[in-house]
């Protein structure tokens, strides 16, 4: 036989490594890690049928912040600005400027991160809803997250 002729284990690893490099220079390795990492927090977060995490505790509910004074003593839902038994308005515009941070920067597979953890929607929020939640902003060209941290910072350089 000719040296010209690779081995079958040889031809095999050459192939592997051919699809490997294939894959990664695409996106789907790290696509496939991040949904083996979001199906394992979901796991660990007990989001399975018996609803409690791998170590076997009972799941937290981190979907609400305490309405501290606002909370209604005779109901188990918190009530806040209007809002009972929901998520509190602060955390939700909180979590929407964070997927706005990401997307603006194209962090995909850590939006689908944070998607699993927050329980929010992997969805880039709309930058006119924010603004009217939060107030108008000058540079539309960066996130909203940015700016309010650029302003305090500058803020507090004064």
């Amino acid at each position: 036989m000719s040296n010209n002729y690779l081995s079958k284990e040889d031809a095999i690893n050459q192939l592997y490594a051919t699809i490997k490099t294939k894959f990664e220079q695409d996106g789907v390795l790290q696509e496939v890690r991040c949904m083996l990492q979001a199906k394992m927090v979901a796991m660990m977060k007990g989001k399975n049928e018996s609803q409690t995490t791998l170590l076997g505790r009972p799941i937290p509910d981190l979907s609400k912040l305490s309405a501290g004074s606002k909370a209604n003593s005779n109901s188990a839902a918190c009530t806040m600005d209007g809002v009972e038994g929901g998520q509190d308005p602060r955390l939700k515009t909180l979590n929407e400027l964070i997927m706005e941070y990401l997307h603006w920067h194209g962090f995909h597979y850590t939006a689908e991160m944070f998607t699993q953890e927050s329980g929010t929607d992997n969805l880039q929020p709309s930058r006119q809803q924010l603004e009217r939640q939060i107030g108008p902003f000058e540079h539309k060209s960066v996130p909203i997250l940015l700016e309010l941290i650029a302003d305090l910072m500058e803020k507090n350089e004064s």
